[in-house]
């Protein structure tokens, strides 16, 4: 049974390794499961945090118009004047180029249109500057041409971006020619183009003529409202469209024209001699430096006051608002990092080369198989006796790849799936962990209800713990096995009812059966009023001899206790022999594989049982092996009472009687060296020097029936041994 949940289990985990691994490949291919792909952008914001931030490069400068340039100059919201003033300023510092992240889609109307209208026709009609009126309409005209002024700003600085959306959302688009800035110089669409938009944001014409270029702004969020990505590609009108990033990283490096191509059969962007590899919906995976403010950033104030100038020189200079929290993101360091940021991370990862690389769908899929089928293969059979190593096992394949992708990510700038292989690992752990635990708990029931019987409760929880020696089968060990039964118990029976006869058995099983159990002794079965117990299997025990002679004593001792209440029922007393012998058996569960017995068989086994026999030749209570007598402890006295040939084995052994131990004291005999000398003569063949001695001893232990069967045996034997004597007693029957 053991045997058929293991393999179960594995091959459970393998087929649900691969459908994991199919299902991964299938979530990175196209077919997402949005939950899975919003844990895993979580797992992506975790990493960020525990890489932490690092510096960026230098290259890049943020103006931002923020709370302190609204104080300062709130004309620069109001007033396309005073923003074509900060880009003269700004272009005054020699940046490397100017990048706007806003769209002036709307012209300037401080008087209403018609009004402005009629106040150039009147300064244009009558110029006189000496009519006080006409200067008032002058100077009001003046006032009036902050797009004008500001068309000027920006033909003059020669290196401005202008930013435009694309997308969903906005304004129908109309064709428009200076729309033409924003384009890629070559587009190579591949199998899948980029995503088509209809809708846009884009600044007044005249803006976006004098502009040097122009360039996306769209900024897009995930489900959880975080920014990671940026667009890289918008097609409109069979164009594709470039971000902000692109054409400011052009100027930088003074890329030559047409060098600047949308490569989407390889899934990269092209700038010159630099490539940005790009990722689903042709967006680049962003690697942010840090919280807000980790580039070098200067209220436009500052810059409208003249304190700087060499901070913006050869720079790439962004221009944003901040003001209010005005124009904000989520990132993965930042609940509030100004989106002016997310322009500046992606010039950075291009400068930088760094950008964060995912990985393909095939690597992420290799390693949702690879951690499942180990995760499986935790469940193999030889470990089913280690719990705890599975429990370690799931852990440190979770460990392992969480650094893995960790490492991957921080020195690599690689981005491998965690919940799918980590997913593969917790389901497929889990379930294996559940099915081991319930198959297990479903053994622990069938081995108590088939071994509670017959194993103490300290030995069977032992088994319970390891119980990888039940299987079907044997295997060799050296165990120590006892047979008793009672002497004469079939003249008994005679005179016993069948109901008497059950009761008698009953009363005295039970206090065999305790004595075996106690001892951590294995309960092999009853045959009728002969019982049969193993020590050392199924649980080894190193003392299984001394457990085995123990269970003699206390066997003696119960038998003792017991007759008292026997001959008070009018029953006979019973007298018991136990043979005990040790030795390599063959141990294990024996049989079909749906019906078999937990047994022990082998030589040392049968001489056991031929002991428990020759109890009544000797008058012994307990006879033992010379391999029991040599591997138990000293606490244990014998008398070697002969050496025998018993019915089916070829080689003699000595027999050895118990006479006590730690439990208790089974005979008793006086002049001991007495009966070893007769012994010793009787095997030399000295059987004039054995029948005195035997006669010597026998006058101080007349009730021995050892002695007793040796002087039978000298009486017929002459002084003279035999041609063939070896001393040793051969027996015809069992």
């Amino acid at each position: 049974m053991a045997l058929r949940i293991a393999d179960r289990i594995v091959l459970v985990g393998l087929i649900l390794a691969a459908l994991l691994t199919a299902l991964a490949a299938l979530d990175r291919l196209g077919d997402r499961l949005p939950p899975v792909e919003n844990l895993e952008r979580l797992t992506l914001d975790l990493r960020f945090k525990l890489r932490g931030s690092t510096p960026p490069g230098d290259a890049v400068a943020i103006v931002a118009i923020d709370d302190a340039t609204l104080t300062g100059y709130p004309r620069l919201l109001e007033r396309r004047a005073a923003f074509a003033e900060l880009v003269d300023t700004i272009a005054a510092a020699k940046p490397a180029v100017i990048g706007i992240d806003a769209v002036l889609a709307d012209p300037e109307h401080l008087l209403g249109e018609e009004l402005e209208a009629d106040i150039r026709g009147l300064v244009a009609a009558d110029p006189d500057a000496s009519d006080p009126a006409n200067r008032l309409l002058q100077r009001i005209a003046a006032e009036i041409t902050g797009d004008a002024r500001l068309v000027d700003s920006l033909r003059a600085a020669g290196n401005v971006v202008l930013g435009f959306t694309l997308g969903a959302r906005g304004e129908p688009l109309a064709e428009e020619p200076a729309l033409r800035k924003g384009r890629y110089d070559q587009s190579l669409v591949g199998a899948r183009p980029p995503a088509a938009a209809s809708r846009g944001l884009v600044s007044l014409p005249a803006f976006n003529a004098a502009a040097s270029a122009l360039g996306m702004i769209t900024v897009t969020v995930d489900q959880d409202q975080t920014a990671r990505e940026l667009i890289f590609a918008r097609r409109y009108n069979d164009a594709v469209y470039a971000p902000l990033a692109v054409p400011l990283l052009a100027a930088y490096d003074g890329a030559p024209e047409g060098s600047i191509a949308y490569l989407g059969g390889e899934g990269q962007v092209r700038i010159g001699d630099r490539r940005a590899q790009l990722h689903d919906d042709d967006r680049m995976i962003l690697n942010f430096r840090g919280v807000g403010a980790t580039f070098p950033t200067y209220s436009a104030g500052d810059v409208l006051d003249g304190r700087l100038g060499a901070e913006l020189a050869g720079k790439i200079v962004l221009v944003g608002i901040t003001y209010l929290g005005h124009d904000r993101a989520r990132t993965p360091f930042d609940p509030q990092f100004p989106a002016i940021e997310l322009h500046a991370t992606a010039i950075d990862n291009l400068l930088a080369g760094d950008p964060i690389r995912r990985a393909s769908p095939f690597v992420d899929a290799g390693l949702c198989g690879l951690f499942g089928l180990l995760a499986a293969l935790l469940f193999i059979r030889r470990l089913d006796a280690w719990p705890l190593l599975r429990f370690g096992g799931i852990a440190a394949l979770a460990l392992t790849h969480a650094g893995v992708a960790l490492v991957a990510f921080t020195v690599y700038d690689l981005w491998l799936s965690v919940v799918w292989p980590l997913g593969a690992v917790l389901i497929l752990g889990g379930l294996g962990l559940g099915a081991a635990y319930a198959g297990e708990a479903k053994q622990r029931r069938w081995l108590r209800r088939s071994f509670g019987q017959y194993l103490g409760g300290e030995t069977l929880d032992q088994l319970l713990a390891d119980p990888g020696g039940l299987a079907l089968g044997g295997a060799r060990r050296e165990l120590s096995v006892l047979f008793s039964d009672i002497r004469d118990f079939t003249t008994i029976s005679e005179h016993l009812s069948p109901e008497e006869l059950v009761e008698l058995l009953n009363l005295y099983l039970t206090p065999m059966s305790d004595a075996v159990l106690r001892r951590g002794g294995y309960l092999d079965k009853y045959i009728g009023d002969a019982v049969m117990a193993v020590y050392g299997a199924p649980v080894p025990h190193r003392d299984h001899a001394d457990r085995c002679l123990g269970t003699a004593i206390a066997m003696q001792r119960a038998v003792d206790e017991l007759n008292p209440t026997l001959t008070a029922r009018g029953l006979a007393p019973l007298e018991i022999g136990v043979g005990v012998n040790s030795g390599e058996v063959v141990v294990g569960n024996m049989g079909s594989a749906e019906r078999f017995d937990y047994t022990v068989i082998g030589d040392a086994v049968n001489l056991a049982s031929r002991l428990e026999g020759l109890t009544k030749i000797y008058g012994a209570r307990c006879l033992v092996g010379e391999a029991t007598q040599a591997l138990c402890s000293d606490d244990f006295v014998f008398r070697e009472v002969d050496r025998v040939r018993v019915k089916g084995k070829g080689e003699a052994v000595a027999l050895f009687e118990l006479l006590r131990g730690p439990e208790g004291e089974l005979a008793r005999y006086d002049a001991l060296p007495t009966f070893a000398a007769a012994l010793s003569a009787y095997r030399s063949g000295d059987f004039p020097e054995a029948r005195r001695a035997f006669a010597e001893y026998a006058e101080q232990n007349p009730d021995d029936r050892t002695a007793a069967l040796y002087r039978e045996r000298l009486h017929g034997l002459g002084d003279t041994p035999p041609a063939d004597w070896d001393g040793v007693t051969t027996f015809r029957s069992k």
